[in-house]
C-alpha cells in the first residue's frame, strides 16, 4: 500500500510539474506581441533614421545587407508607441524610394493598445532569405507588393500581466504573401513550454497575429 501511495504521489508531482494552464488566448496574445515586435524591428531596419532601441537588436549579414537575426531583451510592447506617434516624415526624396511600413506598425500598436507590463518578450529569431536576395531586391519586391519566402527559426520567452505563466515559444515557420500582399504563414514546427503545439493554430492568421485579446 505504501508503495502504491508513493507511486501516486510521484505521479501527481510530475503531472503538476509538466501541466500547463496556458490557454489558446494566451498563446494568441504571445504571438501578437512577437509579431508586433517583428514589425517594429522591420520598420526600424528599413528606416533612414534608425532608432537605437535598447530592447531590440538586429544582426545584419555582411553578404547581402539583410537581417539574419533579431534579438529581443525584455522588450515591453508598451514602450514603442511614442516613437510612431512622433514620427518625423521629413526624410525627403530618398525616403520616398523606400516603402514605409510605419503606418502599418502605428495602426497595429493603436489597435492593440499595449499597457505597461502586459507583454514582455526576450529571445531571438534567425531569418533566412532566398539565395541571391539582397537588400535592394527585397525593397524592389516589397514596392511591387511581393514578399519572398523567408524561413524563420525562433525561441522567445513571453511574460506579463496578460499571461498566467511565462510562455517559452519555439518554432520554425516560412513566411510569404499572396498576390494582395497578405502574409501567409506555413508552420513547420511549434512548441509551447517544450510541448508540441497544434500547427492548425496558424490557420487563423493573419487576423490572429493582428489583434490581442484582453484577458
Amino acid at each position: 500500500m505504501k508503495r502504491i501511495l508513493l507511486i501516486l504521489l510521484i505521479s501527481l508531482l510530475c503531472s503538476s510539474l509538466f501541466a500547463s494552464s496556458v490557454s489558446d488566448k494566451e498563446v494568441s496574445n504571445a504571438f501578437v506581441a512577437i509579431t508586433d515586435l517583428g514589425y517594429i524591428a522591420a520598420s526600424n531596419f528599413i528606416s533612414l533614421k534608425r532608432v537605437d532601441f535598447d530592447s531590440i537588436a538586429i544582426k545584419i549579414s555582411s553578404k547581402n545587407s539583410l537581417p539574419e537575426a533579431i534579438l529581443l531583451s525584455n522588450a515591453d510592447l508598451s514602450t514603442y508607441m511614442p516613437y510612431f506617434l512622433n514620427e518625423d516624415s521629413s526624410d525627403g526624396y530618398f525616403a520616398s524610394l523606400i516603402p514605409s511600413i510605419n503606418p502599418i506598425v502605428k495602426d497595429r500598436l493603436l489597435i492593440n493598445d499595449w499597457k505597461e507590463g502586459e507583454a514582455v518578450v526576450t529571445g531571438a529569431a534567425v531569418v533566412v532569405f532566398p539565395d541571391g536576395m539582397t537588400f535592394q531586391s527585397l525593397i524592389t519586391n516589397a514596392t511591387s507588393g511581393q514578399f519572398p519566402n523567408v524561413g524563420i527559426s525562433f525561441s522567445f520567452n513571453v511574460s506579463g500581466s496578460l499571461f498566467s505563466e511565462s510562455l517559452l515559444i519555439k518554432g520554425v515557420i516560412i513566411v510569404s504573401s499572396d498576390e494582395y500582399g497578405v502574409p501567409i504563414i506555413n508552420p513547420i514546427r511549434l512548441s509551447i513550454n517544450n510541448k508540441d503545439y497544434d500547427l492548425s493554430f496558424f490557420e487563423k492568421a493573419p487576423l490572429l497575429l493582428t489583434m490581442k485579446n484582453d484577458v
